[in-house]
């Protein structure tokens, strides 16, 4: 009979065409569109190497911290595409606007020339006064260690060397350059886990047609299930089955599209996926209990589901990539209850940790509150008694 209400329960959901566009077609949709959107956003902040021009001159010849430290900034993951060239072209160059600015060193000085006073410009003149200072402790700590060197007596040194530990003691070896634009911190990715966490909950859409066929009180269907002798346990369990294979189909199409749009999820998909069929069956469980507890009928049911489902997305961030922090700093409470935030909370721990305590944590909490759905619904089905069908 488990089988039987099984292969039932599937042909329901499989010919309701609404349910198929909420829990399949609609989250795929959804995963276009936040494609679309995001992508032109991300490439339009991610970070672009600044085009400068250095004046040449024997002073920047001899200023081998200056122009070591330009090097630096200026390698393969540097801050700045770099042109030596004359006065006259750097000029040039900067009214044509092909450059954000010129340096020019005078002795120990170094002047920057720009145009404008934008984002570039700003970091410009941020990093050659960042520069200047180091410059000064360098030679400063230079002059020291020659200084005790000749007062100690010894007249052989190597000035080249001093001045380079000098350096490396400054800047610890190398000169690091971190690019924390959204190639490290993508959005299309927040919204695409928010995506996957909602789908999985609107899978208690298919447990709310299902169990609604059950009810005697609700459908015509219920009445003869209810007199059949087939037991609740048997007919509920095939009906969990078959949402379960079914929703599990539609994750399949959706973990499908978003790899075909780009979307990297690294070497952790199997615990992603883990995380999903959780996530799935704490969102079927939810079905359960909203169409258990909640008496009335199934398209209120269903309003009722989708509803809670879009509350807790807002609540986790999937509207603003903010908001799930306000939440987690002013009511933590909320999201610790939440399926949406535990899902999102976990893979989130997936892309920037790893597996650690705090996936598994929100993958205990799934279990858990789906046991909790479980444990009320089977409660009150199991008081329901009726005197006449």
């Amino acid at each position: 009979m488990l089988l039987h209400n099984f292969m039932y329960s599937l042909l329901v959901l499989l010919r309701s065409r609404g349910l198929v566009f909420w829990t399949i077609a609609f989250p795929l949709i959804m995963a276009v569109l936040f494609n679309l959107a995001m992508s032109n956003i991300e490439s339009s902040e991610k970070f672009q190497k600044i085009d400068i021009a250095v004046v040449q001159s024997e002073d920047y010849d001899n200023n081998m911290i200056f122009k070591n430290a330009l090097e630096a900034l200026s390698g393969e993951d540097g801050l700045f595409h770099i042109k030596e060239t004359d006065l006259k072209t750097a000029e040039s160059m900067l009214n044509e606007k092909s450059i954000t600015g010129y340096l020019t060193l005078s002795g120990d000085d170094v002047a920057v020339t720009v145009k404008n006073s934008g984002i570039n410009e700003t970091i410009l003149c941020r990093v050659m006064n960042e520069i200047k200072s180091d410059s000064e402790i360098v030679v400063s700590g230079g002059t020291d260690v020659i200084n005790q060197k000749i007062a100690s007596g010894e007249f052989n040194i190597n000035y080249e060397d001093i001045f380079r530990e000098e350096t490396e003691k400054l800047t610890g070896g190398e000169l690091k350059f971190k690019d924390t634009s959204p190639a490290h911190m993508s959005y299309v990715m927040i919204e695409y886990y928010s995506l996957i966490a909602m789908a999985c909950l609107y899978s208690g859409l298919l447990t709310i047609v299902l169990i609604d066929n059950k009810m005697p009180d609700i459908s015509a269907v219920g009445k003869r299930c209810s007199v059949s002798p087939t037991g609740k346990f048997a007919s509920i369990t095939g009906s969990l089955l078959a949402a379960f294979v079914v929703q599990l189909f539609g994750l399949a199409l959706l973990f499908a599209l978003l790899l075909l749009l780009g979307a990297d999820f690294g070497s952790q998909l199997l615990y992603i996926i883990l995380l999903s069929v959780a996530g799935t069956f704490a969102g079927l469980t939810a079905g359960i209990a909203v169409s258990v507890l909640i008496k009335t009928n199934e398209n209120a049911k269903t309003t009722i589901m989708i509803s809670i489902t879009m509350a807790c997305c807002f609540l986790s961030g999937m509207m603003g990539i903010s908001m799930k922090n306000i939440v987690d700093v002013n009511a933590p409470f909320i999201n610790r209850i939440n399926p949406v935030a535990m899902i999102t909370d976990g893979l989130y721990a997936l892309y920037f940790i790893g597996t650690g305590s705090r996936y598994y944590i929100d993958l205990a909490s799934l279990v858990a509150f789906s046991l909790i759905m479980l444990i009320l619904s089977w409660s009150r089905l199991r008081r329901q008694k009726y005197d006449s069908i």
